[in-house]
């Protein structure tokens, strides 16, 4: 581990500044180590923030500190990311929340102990294991609202200016799949709306997997308040190749199946992989991080968005939302 005093990069230079200002820590004693590396693909793991492992006593790592990366900086609310964190802790479902140093947009929590491991599709894709998710995930939506509402046609909205007018390279079918999120934007909210809390952002790489089958989330850019079956379509879109494999799941969160409450997740999976897509390429053109394969990740992104748009049943979904 780094004492401090010698970084070596900006983002070393950024982690010393908020350790020396969290007064949990003692700088004269302090010490700390790179955690995690980026990927974005398959995994999109640790792309928007840098993290570092901290030992207070320049030992004992017993702390993680997040520093959010400025690439997407205006795509976050930092400061509701941080209340996420601490409704979460409350509720048993994340690591401790220590202090936050906001001109660092740098957060601190308590360190996972040994035999924790970031969860991979495979593992979620247990019954018993995306069953809990569900459950927290209905937990955390049964709270009372965190004070950000967000819709993914909302975050494309914001997206698409800054990526049309950057040097990203687009798909030449990407206005065609803009246009889709016109009908779809309109029927989801004709159906009705119901803002929940919710963590926003279920991918594997944000939940943890623990000892005996326990079970936490980490990363809270996308908390907010948001519709339920957003997040479920999201889920489902990660988990599962085949809609038969879907279904389970809005039976585990609704306790009965709907076909306009399945063909809501479904439209939402399709605007989902839009979004992604979108915001990977603008990492792609702003991050000063080479050899991170954003690009692919985008790609991949786009690919599902356009298989899901021009699937023959999909317009059906559409109109009898």
């Amino acid at each position: 581990m780094k004492t401090l005093g010698h970084p070596d990069t900006v983002m070393e230079m950024r982690a010393e500044r908020a350790i020396r200002n969290l007064l949990v820590t003692d700088a004269a004693t302090a010490a700390y180590a790179a955690s995690a590396f980026p990927v974005a693909s398959p995994s999109y793991h640790a792309v928007e923030a840098t993290t570092f492992n901290v030992a207070p006593d320049g030992i004992n790592a017993s702390l993680f500190l997040r520093l959010a990366n400025d690439e997407v900086a205006e795509l976050v609310d930092d400061e509701i990311a941080f209340v996420a964190a601490r409704r979460l802790f409350g509720l048993g479902l994340s690591p401790t929340p220590i202090a936050r140093a906001p001109a660092e947009r740098a957060v601190l929590f308590a360190r996972l102990r040994d035999g924790w491991r970031t969860a991979k599709t495979d593992d979620l894709m247990q019954e018993g294991a995306v069953a809990r998710l569900v459950d927290m995930q209905k937990l955390i939506a049964a709270g009372e609202p965190l004070g950000r509402p967000w819709s993914v046609f909302d975050g494309i909205d914001r997206l698409w200016p800054l990526v049309s007018t950057s040097s990203a390279v687009l798909p030449g079918d990407v206005n065609w799949m803009l246009a889709w999120m016109t009908p779809i934007r309109a029927a989801i909210s004709a159906a009705g709306v119901d803002p929940r809390p919710a963590h926003g952002d279920p991918h594997s790489s944000n939940v943890m997997l623990g000892p005996d089958d326990s079970m936490m989330l980490v990363d809270f850019d996308m908390a907010g308040d948001i519709d339920p079956y957003y997040q479920l379509g999201v889920q489902m879109n990660e988990l599962y190749q085949f809609e038969s494999q879907m279904k389970p799941l809005l039976e585990m969160h609704d306790g009965q199946f709907s076909e306009k409450a399945f063909s809501r997740c479904r439209l939402y999976a399709a605007a989902d992989d839009l979004y992604w897509a979108l915001r990977s390429l603008l990492q792609d053109v702003r991050s000063p991080v080479q050899g991170v394969e954003f690009l692919k990740y985008a790609a991949w992104r786009f690919l599902r968005c356009r298989m899901l748009l021009g699937h023959p049943g999909f317009e059906e979904r559409v109109r009898s939302l």
